[in-house]
């Protein structure tokens, strides 16, 4: 069993799931969005990141840590900024020697669902029947965290647990 800790940074909200991989699938252990104050200045919003992923570090002891890689927004100061975020996340996981994967947009979407293309609901979607889980209401971003969890656990033992998919 592999416990997998995905992030989807964000400046606004970053999503976090924490899965176990059991080898004949996947179980939900924690997901959540880490959501700093609006009002308050870039380094204190990366700072709240930082310590709130430590703190499901220590809570949770993760085997892995796998992260939304920063892609190209047409805005160039939306790009920095969310790599400034994401830089926060992977701060974390390089001062305990946590073993890391980045996957893009496109690499959890294919590994979720077959096509690099595929829209956000079709990733909820697959999120929700390989976990068991729905998640209706709840925000994309804990949604994401868990699809690029669930990507990784695909990629350590590719292909994604047949089980898994047919247990929903």
């Amino acid at each position: 069993m592999a416990r997998i800790l995905g992030i989807d940074p964000g400046i606004r909200r970053t999503g976090y799931g924490l899965i176990d991989d059991e080898g004949a699938g996947q179980r939900l252990v924690d997901a959540g969005v880490i959501a700093p104050s609006p009002d308050d200045e870039l380094l204190a919003r990366l700072l709240e990141i930082e310590r709130s992923v430590e703190a499901l570090l220590d809570r949770w002891r993760p085997d892995a840590l796998a992260v939304e890689n920063v892609f190209y927004h047409k805005n160039p100061q939306s790009t920095l900024t969310l790599g400034r975020a994401q830089a926060a996340v992977l701060l974390c996981a390089g001062r305990r020697g946590l073993p890391l994967a980045l996957y893009s947009p496109s690499e959890v979407k294919q590994a979720l669902t077959g096509s690099g293309r595929a829209a956000k609901e079709q990733v909820q979607f697959m999120v929700e029947r390989i976990l068991g889980r729905s998640f209706g209401g709840e925000t994309q971003d804990l949604t994401d965290a868990l699809a690029v969890a669930l990507c990784h656990a695909g990629r350590r033992r590719s292909p994604l647990s047949l089980a898994a998919l047919e247990r929903g």
